[in-house]
């Protein structure tokens, strides 16, 4: 054994027993890397979100707790043996046990059109597949070119969000070191790959018979997928290295169809408003509207589009994280056992899971509900304040009201034997989120000339929009209140604008029009901006 073997750290990583040997002093997330092992990273490394832990034991291998790592995990978890893995250095041979894993299975994935394909005019033979790539999760369509149908689907979740939740997250990775921006790509391109693959074998043809892949993807998607680094979107002023990305092919990426096989990248508008939104207002018809039509996608990453023929206006809002269960205690995204709804029911509280498994943690559309109904129900204030606990005097909420271990007021909303909690902390991180949108909305209208009542029709798109209650989302401020007959949702608007661009060439070419039309409204850039904001974060 040489020098440097004897200076290297052995780790492994349980339950898997994956292991690394990393230098001392390795940051814990380097050395999960190196090992393969899939950590969550919700809020990046940045140290806030307290979902990246992991349990040491008898063999600890780690430096000593910091003091980020007692704020968000308390006495009570550091004595449990719980570590944060951004904060975490790898000192010593030893085992961690991964708390907060990332996984592939059980997450409740939009797949669906709200309309169908009619026009064909492909610009390739044989068999195509469209690719919707959301920062979460990312779905594949295969089309059969000749025969003008649609074949199958697959999804998974874009395994990129083992490097963090939101763009910035993956922006603030890529830009990290040289190696980083290969392997975000790499990891997203091989799972697209071996999905590809799937979908070829299932349904008895070859992957070199599909000769054409269309991307829609929001900014940095594209940019991260195509290997260029968006490290200029994540600094002011935001300018992205492509807006339209040129055909390509397929082999450059490492994706295996046809030889001569090309993808194509639809256009996108500026550093936070990409193709995915694109697609959608193209699939809409929105540039040739004669009535306002007002698109909302809330997803990771939130965008505001509305206008008609005679104009369009765009704009993003950082409030996506809360909804995917960043920065929310008990926050996760959607998949079995998340809470997606919270009602009153018989002068009682209650919740609904996805798949109707016990409850393991909280979703943004049962979040949003969750909100709504204290709200409603005089537990919180219209300024977003719990009620104190030895001050309620409403029997039904008062059981369920206390503190944490740090005096935040928190609100049962399950059993005692499966807890979950809706906390002060995050009733203020709805705020922002929902007052962010509150603002792009309003802005969005101004720059349009109509009120509220004039929109013609507001569209939802991406899985919180489409599963959202209206009623929550309106009262929240997450959609305008309007007539509910004027609201739909148009379920994953950004997949069927690729499946029409890989059907259609005169679509693609139509989605640059698009693109070129819509105008982006730098909403940081207001000069009343933060007046605005403030303001719109009351209930």
């Amino acid at each position: 054994m040489g020098l440097m073997d004897e200076k290297m750290c052995e780790i492994k990583f349980l339950p898997d027993g994956l292991t690394a040997r990393v230098a001392p002093d390795t940051p814990l997330t380097e050395a999960a890397d190196a090992a393969g092992a899939r950590i969550g990273r919700h809020c990046g490394g940045a140290g806030v979100c307290g979902k990246c832990r992991v349990r040491t034991g008898a063999d600890d291998p780690l430096s000593p707790v910091s003091e980020t790592e007692r704020g968000a995990l308390g006495e009570a978890g550091i004595k449990e043996g719980l570590r944060l893995s951004c904060c975490a250095r790898v000192v010593r041979d030893g085992s961690v046990t991964i708390v907060d894993r990332v996984e592939s299975k059980g997450h409740s994935i939009l797949e669906g059109f709200s309309d169908g394909i009619s026009d064909w005019a492909p610009d390739a033979k044989g068999y195509g597949v469209s690719v919707d790539i959301g920062t979460t999760t990312v779905v594949c369509y295969l089309f059969d070119l000749d025969g003008h149908e649609s074949i199958d689907k697959i999804s998974f979740l874009n395994p990129q969000v083992a490097f963090g939740d939101d763009v910035i997250s993956r922006i603030a990775y890529a830009s990290s070191s040289p190696d980083a921006l290969p392997r975000i790509q790499s990891v997203l391109t091989e799972e697209m790959d071996k999905s590809l693959g799937v979908l070829a074998e299932r349904n008895g043809i070859k992957k070199e018979e599909i000769t054409e892949i269309v991307i829609a993807g929001n900014t940095v998607m594209e940019h991260l997928f195509a290997g260029v680094s968006p490290e200029s979107i994540g600094r002011s002023p935001y300018t992205p290295q492509f807006l339209t990305y040129p055909p390509f092919p397929a082999s450059k990426l490492g994706i295996r169809i046809n030889e001569n096989g090309i993808i194509k990248m639809l256009p996108n508008v500026a550093g936070y408003v990409g193709a995915d939104i694109v697609a959608g207002v193209a699939a809409l018809g929105m540039e040739r509207a004669e009535g306002v039509t007002l698109l909302v996608d809330i997803g990771t990453n939130n965008e505001i589009v509305i206008g008609s023929r005679d104009g369009l206006f765009c704009c993003a809002t950082a409030a996506g994280p809360a909804f995917e269960g960043a920065r929310i205690q008990y926050g996760m995204r959607a998949s079995t056992g998340a809470i997606e709804k919270v009602y009153m029911d018989g002068g009682e509280l209650r919740c609904k899971t996805i798949g109707g498994a016990k409850p393991v943690g909280l979703c943004g559309s049962g979040l949003i509900d969750a909100i709504m109904v204290v709200l409603r129900e005089g537990v919180v204030e219209p300024s977003g304040r719990f009620t104190a606990p030895e001050k309620c005097v409403d029997p039904r909420f008062a059981k369920r009201l206390g503190r944490n271990e740090n005096g935040m007021v928190r609100l049962l909303l399950t059993d005692e034997e499966n807890p979950i909690y809706l906390t002060q902390k995050d009733i203020r991180e709805v705020q922002l989120a929902a007052g962010a949108v509150k603002v792009g909305t309003e802005v969005m209208l101004e720059r349009a000339g109509i009120t509220k009542d004039e929109i013609a029709e507001v569209c939802l798109a991406g899985a919180f929009g489409n599963n959202i209650d209206i009623e929550s989302a309106a009262a929240a401020g997450l959609i305008p209140d309007i007539d509910r007959a004027k609201i739909r949702g148009v379920k994953n608007s950004s997949g069927l604008g690729a499946s029409l661009a890989l059907a259609s060439a005169e679509f693609y070419e139509r989605t640059k029009a698009v693109a070129e039309k819509m105008k982006y409204v730098e909403l940081s850039s207001l000069p009343d901006f933060q007046k605005r904001f403030v303001k719109a974060m009351a209930f």
